[in-house]
């Protein structure tokens, strides 16, 4: 993942401080827990990669046989695969199937809409490619999670309209989450009160992103009572301070779950994503041990 990247010399110099809250979450977040518990989910954004077996996956496992086990260790995937092509029926059969294998009921898809209807059509005359889109991922029946979109760097405020049309038409029915990019979106004060305003009036949940050289993007607004965070750790010599920005994070999530966050979604990379499973385990370990998370506990060598 090369969003955020920064060279490794500059990391020491990185203010990794959690920013305050938003202002829209001071309005989603009533000041009192929530009626029910609150629903937590770890994950990663791939399971293919062959070095895993071994570390993560049992030594042996077969690359066919790779989201089954994936499932027995975690809850939730960023479902990137949907980013770059609309998945046909037998495929979302075949994740199905694995994932039933693993006997993980709890299991989340979180699919990413798109990039044909976020980057290449830009949202504008796209209501064939996104009725193809959400009929793909029904297929996931009980294992499918609110859907991400992702828009690119390039889509700014002058978009906004093009923005608030399609998310007016999104199924009220299905859950999503938006991520904007565009610095504009979160430098100029009136554009981002308008942007988080609209996402708080359709129920739209915000995305963020968490990592070395994108602060901008870490917006900590909340215009639903749920947080979803793309957070992109550094690994390798970096480890104890990827750990320590997850603390920040532990805490922070328990503020808010005493004044009404409802859900916690939480996606771990690596810009190489070589070991980005020990860096998973150490958020599935915290969030349980602090937050009463409830998640299974990730195993590997």
């Amino acid at each position: 993942m090369e969003f955020g990247r920064v060279e490794p010399e500059a990391i020491k110099d990185i203010d990794f401080l959690l920013p305050p809250d938003g202002r829209i979450t001071r309005n989603s977040l009533k000041g009192i827990p929530s009626a029910k518990p609150c629903r937590f989910s770890v994950g990663m954004a791939k399971w293919g990669r062959k070095q895993w077996a071994g570390p993560f996956y049992p030594p042996g496992t077969k690359q066919r046989d790779f989201l089954e086990s994936y499932a027995r260790r975690l809850d939730s995937i960023e479902l990137n695969a949907t980013f770059f092509s609309v998945p046909g029926p037998e495929e979302i059969g075949r994740w199905k199937q694995q994932v039933e294998a693993s006997e993980n009921r709890n299991f989340l898809f979180f699919p990413k809409v798109s990039r044909m209807i976020s980057h290449i059509k830009r949202l504008q005359d796209c209501d064939l490619l996104t009725r193809m889109y959400l009929d793909a991922v029904a297929g996931l029946g009980k294992f499918e999670g609110p859907s991400l979109l992702q828009l690119g760097g390039s889509f700014g405020p002058k978009d906004f309209q093009h923005l608030a049309s399609f998310l007016e038409s999104w199924p009220a029915e299905k859950r999503l989450f938006a991520e904007v990019r565009h610095q504009d979106w979160f430098s100029q004060e009136q554009i981002r009160i308008k942007l988080f305003d609209l996402l708080a009036k359709l129920n739209i949940g915000s995305a963020m992103t968490d990592s070395s050289g994108r602060r901008d993007c870490l917006h900590m607004e909340l215009p639903t009572p749920d947080l979803f965070v793309r957070f992109v750790g550094n690994g390798g010599g970096h480890e104890r301070s990827d750990f320590a920005r997850v603390d920040n994070w532990v805490e922070r999530i328990s503020e808010w779950m005493d004044r009404g966050l409802e859900t916690v979604s939480f996606f771990c990379h690596h810009h190489d994503e070589q070991d980005t499973y020990a860096l998973a385990s150490y958020v599935t370990e915290q969030f349980n041990k602090n937050l009463g998370a409830g998640l299974r506990e990730i195993t590997y060598s």
